[in-house]
């Protein structure tokens, strides 16, 4: 299998769950930001992941964008996003509203793997927010170290 790993990420946080997402695809997996390359060419690679941050509900624009224009047709395909959400209902939410329901419908794999909160990275408004709505007042980390492991095992068992 010859997978890539692209994410659009704002804080770091997905950009780390997207590497742990390559390890548990097995060596030699890039991971390619979307803040450093909008449109990555994905031609040697059969398997792509995409994974963005979701913020208010909403996936990062680079991801938006990408995913309206890429050639995804012939690839083995898995979708997560990453985030704070706390309730599953709201989780599957965001992954449905992440990425187009043609994306989605061919989808091996889709999953949310979980998110953090790093004031230090936060602006002041985000923390305010985070403050306010996630009672949160110190660093979080939620990543979801078990369900990236189940969402490779399912990308690769395809």
């Amino acid at each position: 299998m010859r997978a890539a790993v692209v994410v659009a990420s704002k804080h770091g946080t997905t950009l780390e769950i997207g590497r742990r997402v390559a390890r548990a695809l097995g060596a030699d997996v890039p991971v390619l930001d979307l803040a450093e390359d909008q449109h990555p060419d994905l031609a040697a690679y059969d398997t792509v992941v995409l994974g963005t941050a979701i913020y208010a509900g909403q996936p990062r624009a680079h991801m938006k964008a990408f995913a309206q224009i890429a050639d995804l047709d012939e690839k083995r395909l898995g979708l997560f996003v990453s985030g704070m959400v706390p309730a599953d209902g709201a989780r599957e939410e965001e992954l449905a509203a992440a990425y187009p329901p043609a994306l989605r419908d061919r989808a091996t794999a889709a999953a949310f793997l979980g998110g953090s909160f790093q004031f230090d990275k936060l602006n002041r408004f985000e923390r305010f927010v985070v403050k306010r709505v996630a009672k949160a007042t110190a660093d979080v980390d939620a990543i979801d170290d078990r369900a990236i492991d189940r969402f490779a095992r399912e990308l690769v068992a395809a």
